[in-house]
This record gives structure tokens, sequence and C-alpha cells, in this order.
């Protein structure tokens, strides 16, 4: 990650330059030695000359020197002061720039006074190191510059350097840069701390005490404050500048630092810096720029760590701008500490940013903006390849309830995986003006006992909440939220990722009690959707606001132990969303996906278009108590098991939803229903269009009304597959002659008739034999006569064979049934009684005449 920032230059003359040169020191040289003889003592390189004062012989006067336009400078063998001393630079009026450096091995030990007689500008070099003692103090009317650099770089070439110390030329403007070599040394602050309660500057709604008592390190408003060394360790140092600008910076070896001219003064420019040391803020260390128009913070290192109710500030009391809080570095970390920019006036709130490889904010550690009043607050931009954000505070952004301006925005980008657990990112609109929206880019995300949220209480919008994730999002007893409980609509919620997991949490929008605004949409695109287990995707509405749509887009969804709902709460007026599903497989396993209404609001539409749909003791329901409630299907296959349902049942006077199915196979088992059933209105329709419809004997389709038949709905089924016309005969286009089916010799074809009707339609012709689409009556083994009869057997005629073995041939007169249902020619009439057959066959029948 490129680790330098370019700060935005003014139209000034043309600046000079500052180097620095570093020689060895360990941090334990900066141990202050203010119980020793301090003292303030020139090298004889210019004309600076020292006179000592006081009673206690520690005030030293600061005199001459060598100027150069409206610079003037000195040259010193050793710069400290006293605890109760004073260093006094006595300069002209004209005078804007005092430059200063140690030539001398020690470091600067300063735990008193430093001023100015004029206002200037008081640049001060120690390549050994500088140390501010608790004591330590400004008055100086200009910005201050405190560095371990070797030598100040200007424009024309020339440095002014420790190690290597020359007279000033000629002319010289201020300077254009820092020049570091060998090791430089450290620069540390110590204090008392800020002396206020972190739980205040923690707590985001109530407007804390800011001002602290300590007045430590501070500049004239407006005007910047920079440390600029190897390590700078800020322990429980004040560093203040009202509406004006405070850098840090901690710079390796053989380095090289632009100077900037900006509105407040000088600003650091790493453009040109590859290597960089450690920063740390420590026992409540206090970085302060609050004013008419918030100021500037800037700070850029290796490994910068915030910790020990330390904290970053930039407020902005009146109708000025704010300014940005920047930090950038290999590594940051805020524990139990924090940053923070909020704006109490009509001018906007400066940005927080954060860059760096990892971030770590814990232990009730974060970073928050707020906006007081007409103004709005500036944005949070994260950006780095890890984040992990742990235990409590977190990262917010908050109108209070009398406000007007709009909450800034969270814009969080990690190239890595990211960590929430157990804290809260959010964005709340207390006030008139909207909430700002959450923004989240990252390769994988994994939010553990953590709350997501943006939610609006008055007349402002909520935020858009958006997840982008390259790889795996993974939350865990977690919510993820966008809520109205007021005039104002809630945010959408737009989440994409390759692989999403939810599993004792929720992903859900709701328009809360006594509010009037509308919910939001929940929109999630996934390759694989997975709610394992106790998690939930809803949109609720319990006013007269409407329950937002769900639409999930997932190559394949898992839905267990879970549910998908939009719905109306009791008492609520307003109607509940849509839920619109695509995938490839969507596998339900004892869950249900729903929208229902329970009050006066209407029930949204169900829709599922996958190429597989699995039910297994779960439901599809658009159920409702004020009509709608329609559920479209369209998929490969649907299976439902084990108790599944898919319902649009209503109850009360509404009319039950319509369900329509088109699927090339429709398998329901073990108790599976779909229905479409009313109470007191009508039953809905339920149209099915299948390849196949395979169901269980107790599997139902029903739409039926209470109130009774003439109040149900349809059911219609649709089986593309099944032929009408097969089973059909084909009538000749000749129509048989009844002519030609009477024989001239009746008699020739035996005693009785048998009349042959067919299926209905015109009768068979009897010359044809049975085709095999005719329905088949087996013949059975007749049924024994109750008469006994007899009968004469006679030859046939010569053209028929006959057998002298030949039995009677008695006519069929009717038939029966048996036990298995079969149908049984018999020879008797079985619907009278008492004999039935003749024991002689008249001589003139047509049996005598075989």
């Amino acid at each position: 990650m490129k680790q330098c920032r370019r700060s935005p230059q003014v139209s000034l003359p043309k600046a000079a330059s500052l180097l620095f040169t570093l020689p060895l020191c360990t941090i334990g040289a900066l141990t202050p030695l203010f119980n020793a003889v301090a003292q303030v003592s020139t090298d004889g390189t210019v004309s600076t000359t020292v006179t000592v004062t006081g009673p206690d012989g520690k005030t030293f006067n600061i005199n001459d020197g060598t100027t150069k336009g409206t610079n003037l400078f000195h040259s010193f063998k050793e710069f400290s002061v006293p605890t109760g001393g004073s260093a006094n630079f006595n300069n002209a009026a004209n005078i804007q720039n005092i430059i200063s450096r140690v030539t001398g091995p020690s470091i600067s030990n300063i735990d008193g006074l430093i001023s100015t007689l004029n206002p200037a500008n008081l640049f001060l070099l120690n390549p050994n190191g500088i140390v501010f003692g608790p004591n330590a103090s400004l008055k100086i009317g200009g910005s201050f510059f405190a560095t371990t650099a070797n030598s100040f770089v200007f424009d024309n070439g020339y440095e002014f350097s420790a190690t290597d110390p020359q007279a000033p030329l000629l002319t010289i403007n201020i300077p254009i840069g820092l020049r570091y070599r060998d090791n430089p040394g450290d620069i540390k602050v110590e204090g008392p701390g800020h002396g206020l309660n972190y739980n205040d500057l923690a707590k985001s709604g109530a407007r804390p005490n800011f001002d602290s008592n300590v007045t430590g390190l501070q500049v004239e408003p407006g005007k910047t404050l920079a440390l600029v060394g190897g390590n700078v360790f800020i322990e429980g140092g004040v560093l203040k500048s009202k509406g004006g600008r405070i850098e840090i910076g901690s710079i390796d070896s053989n380095q090289f630092v632009n100077l900037v001219p900006v509105e407040q003064g000088l600003s650091l420019d790493y453009e040109g810096t590859s290597s960089f040391r450690d920063i740390q803020f420590s026992n409540q260390a206090f970085v302060n720029v609050t004013g008419d128009g918030g100021g500037s913070i800037a700070i850029q290192g290796k490994n910068i760590s915030v910790t020990s109710e330390s904290n970053l500030l930039s407020d902005t009391l009146a109708d000025k701008d704010g300014g940005d809080i920047s930090i950038v570095g290999d590594s940051i970390v805020f524990n139990r500490s924090g940053v923070t920019s909020n704006t109490f006036g009509s001018g906007k709130g400066g940005q927080i940013i954060l860059e760096a490889n990892n971030i770590k904010l814990e232990n009730n550690g974060g970073a928050s903006i707020q906006t007081w009043d007409k103004g709005d607050a500036g944005n949070i931009n994260i950006s780095a390849n890890s984040l992990e954000i742990k235990n409590q505070w977190g990262i917010t952004s908050i109108t209070t309830a009398n406000s007007t301006g709009k909450a800034g925005d969270i814009n969080i980008t990690v190239n890595g995986p990211m960590a929430i657990d157990f804290v809260g990112i959010r964005t709340d609109s207390s006030g008139r003006g909207d909430a700002g929206k959450i923004n989240i880019n990252a390769n994988s995300l994994e939010i553990k006992n953590s709350t997501v949220s943006s939610r609006v209480t008055n007349t402002g919008q909520a935020g858009e909440i958006k997840f982008k994730i390259a790889d795996s999002l993974d939350v865990k007893n977690s919510r993820i939220t966008t809520d109205t409980f007021g005039t104002g609509d809630a945010g959408k919620i737009n989440i994409n990722a390759n692989s999403f997991r939810l599993q004792d949490g929720a992903v859900e929008s709701q328009a809360g009690r006594n509010s009037t605004g509308k919910g939001g949409e929940i929109n999630i695109t996934a390759g694989t959707l997975e709610l394992p287990q106790s998690a939930g995707i809803s949109t609720t509405t319990f006013a007269k606001g409407d329950a937002g749509e769900i639409n999930i887009n997932a190559d394949s969804f898992l839905l267990q132990r879970s549910r998908v709902r939009s719905n109306t709460q009791t008492g609520s007026t307003g109607n509940a969303g849509e839920v619109n599903i695509t995938a490839g497989l969507f596998q339900i396993n004892s869950a249900n996906v729903q929208t229902v209404s329970s009050s006066s609001g209407k029930a949204g539409n169900l829709k599922v278009v996958a190429d597989t749909i699995k039910l297994d003791d779960s439901s599809l329901r658009a159920n409702t108590t004020a009509g709608e409630g329609n559920i479209t299907l369209n998929s490969g296959d649907l299976i439902l098991r084990d108790n599944s349902s898919i319902t649009t049942n209503a109850t009360g006077t509404a009319t039950g939803g319509n369900i329509t199915i088109n699927t090339d196979n429709l398998v329901a088992l073990e108790d599976s229903n779909i229905t479409a059933n009313a109470e007191k209105g009508f039953g809905g329709r339920i149209f099915i269009t299948a390849q196949g419809i395979f169901r269980s004997p107790d599997s139902d389709i029903t739409a039926f009304s209470e109130l009774g038949r003439q109040y149900s709905g349809t059911v219609q089924l649709n089986t593309p597959e099944t032929d009408p016309s097969q089973g059909l005969i084909e009538f000749p286009e000749t129509v048989t002659d009844p002519a030609q089916q009477i024989a001239q010799n009746p008699c020739l074809r035996g005693g009785g008739e048998f009349i042959i009707t067919g299926r209905g339609g015109f009768p068979t012709d009897p010359s044809k034999v049975f085709s095999s689409d005719n329905v088949r009556v087996d013949l059975v083994k007749p049924v024994a006569s109750t008469v006994n009869s007899t009968s004469t057997t006679k030859s046939q005629p010569s053209t028929t064979s006959t057998s002298a073995t030949d039995k009677p041939i008695v006519p069929a007169r009717g038939w029966i049934f048996n036990e298995k249902g079969e149908v049984t020619l018999v020879a008797y009439d079985p619907t009278k009684t008492g004999p039935q057959r003749s024991p002689q066959t008249p001589a003139n029948s047509c049996s005598a005449q075989r």
C-alpha cells in the first residue's frame, strides 16, 4: 500500500527546504535529566548570544543570530530548558521564521517555556533527540517545528546542517525539506494526560466535555505544530492547535521529507519518503485541533499505536469547515483509544482517514464522526490489507436529535481479510439529516457477535448498507440491519459475495412502531448462500410504512432451520414486501420462506425460479388476512417431502392467494400439501403445469373455503405430455351399409342373438375383429344353471366339420360381476327368478337346423 500523502498546496512564494541527519541515539537516551544542570549555549558558528537571568539561573535570553531576509538563524551547542525555566528568542518584528539547530551531542530536554518576543515560526533541529516534559509549553505566536533531522534544506540547495555547520547564505527563503541521515533521534512528549472521562470520548450521542485543563504543547489558533523525529512517543502528552494543524511523522535513516506551504503554515509531504519508524500515543495522550473551523491532524509512520484512553480530536465549532484526521502507516492499532471528528456549527466536519497494511480497533477502541447542528459530518475512510475490529466501540457516524446536518459515510476497503467481533459499525440519524451509508469492500469478512446498522428516528433517511466481498462472508450471532422509527425511510441492504453464510443471526430491515417511513429492500447476490441454523432474512412493518422487498440470487441456496420472511405485524397498516428468489439449487430443510400479512396490510408475492426446489419438513407461504399473497414457482423439479407445504391460505374474509407452478416434475410425498384455502372468503386458484405429477395418497392439492363448495377456488392441473386423442378410434370415412350386416339365413349363425354396440358411436362392423385399442373383457367359466336342461346335438351341415362329443350351446342371456370384479356371461336373466331354460330345443329353432 502506498505510504505517502501529498498535502494541498496554496499559492505562496517558492519555499525553502529542511534536511535531516541523525546521529546514533537510543530510546533510553531520551530519558529527561531535568534535575541536572540544563542550559542553552551557542556553538559560535553564527552570531547567536545567550544571557542567563533570574535568581535561579533558569531564564535564557537568546539574542542576535544571523538574519537573512525575514529568516533568523541560531546555532546551539546545547539547548535544554529546565522545569520552571524559559528560553526566550528576542526577534525583530519583521522576522517570520526563526531557524535553530543543535550541533552538540546532547539531546534537548525541555520542561519549561519556549517563547518569542514577536510572533514568528520557530524551527528546532536536534539530531540527537528532543524530550518535552510535562511542564513544557510554547508562546511563539507562529507555528512550531521540532525535528531530529540532520539538516534543513532550502530551495537553492543550501543545507543548514547540525553535523556540518556552516554559516547561512546571503539569500534564503523558508525551508523546503528535511534531510535525514544515519539513525535519527527520537522525540518524546510527556504529560499527565487529558484527564477527561474516556467513556464520554467513546460514547456517541451525548455531548462530552472536550476541554482539557492541561495546556501541553500548544500553538496559536490556526497554526501548525509539527513533531518529526525518528520514533515519536506521546506519553500522556497534550498537543493543541485550535483550528490549526498538528503533524507527527517518524522517519527512518537516509530519507527526505518535503515541506509544503499550506494555509496553516507548512505541511509534511512524504512523496519521496520510503521508510518510516514508530509512533506511540499512550497514557491518555491527547491531540486536539478543535476550533471555529476544525483543524487537521496528519500522522505518518511505520507502526502507529494509540493506547490507554488516548484520543485524537478535531471538532468544528462555527461556520468554517473542519479539517481531516489522517493516519497512515504500515500498521495502526487503537486499543481503548479513539479518533473523533464532530461538527457543532454550520461548517462541515472533517474526514477520518486510516490507511495501513494492518489495522486493529480493539478493546473499546474506534472511530466516530457526529453532527450536532447544521453542518454535515465528514466521512470515515479506512483502507487496509487486513482489518480487525473487536470488543465494543467500533465505528460510528451519527446525527444528534436537534441537528439538521447529514451524517457521514463509512467507507471500508480491505484487500485481504476483515473481522468484526463484539462491536458495532453504525450510521444513525436522530435529527432531520440523513444517516450515512456503510460501504464495505473486502476479500473476506467475518462478523461475530456484532451489529452493522443504519437507523433513523426522525425525518432523515437511513443510509444504505453495501457489502462487496470477493470471497467469503461469514456472519454469526450478528445483525445487519436498516431501520426507520420516524418519517424517513429505512435504507437498502445490498450484499454481494462469492459465498455467504449466515448463522444465528439476521439480515433485516424494518419500519418500526409509530413510524411512517418505508422499510428498506434487501438484495443478496452470492455464489453459495447458506442459512444453516437460527438465521433470518426479513423485512417487517409495524406501522404505516410498507415493508421492503427481498431479492435473492444465488447459484446454490440452503435454508435450514431458518427463514426468509416479509411480513406485517398486528396493528400495522403497511403492506408486506415481495420475496423473489433465483437459484440453481434451492434446498429448504425444516425452514420456511414466507410473505405474511397479520394485519390490514396486504401480503406480498413470493416468486422462486430455480433449477431444483427441494422442501423437507418446510414451507413456502404467502398467507394473508387482507388479500394478495400469491406464489409463483418455476423450476425443473419441485420436490416436497415430510409434511412440507406450499400455501396461500387466507384468514378472516380475505380471498386465498393464487399458486402458479411451472415445473418438469412435481413430487409431493409424506403428507405434503399445496393449498390455497380460505376461512370466510373465496378459496384461491392453483395452476400447475408439469410433465409429471407424483404424489402420495396423503398429499393434497386443495383450494376450498370453509363457507362451502360454492366459495371454493380452482385447482387446474396441466400435464402437457398427455395426448387427448390417445385411445380414440378413427371412424371409417365410408359408413357401413346396415343391409350388409344382416345375415340372409340368421339360423346359420346359431340360435339366439348377441348385439354389439361398441363403446359409443356407430356399431362395430361384425366382419371385423376388435382393434387393440378396444376395451378387453376376459371370458371366464360360466356359472352353472340351477335348472336341469338338456339339449340335442345335431350334425352340422357338410360345409362345417362336426363332432359327436359337441356340447349343446347355451345362449347368454345376461352377465354378472364375480368377487374379483370380472364380467361373466350367464345363460339366465339375473334380474328374474324361477326356471329360465327349456329342457327341449324346439324343432323349428335354429338349433334344430344344425
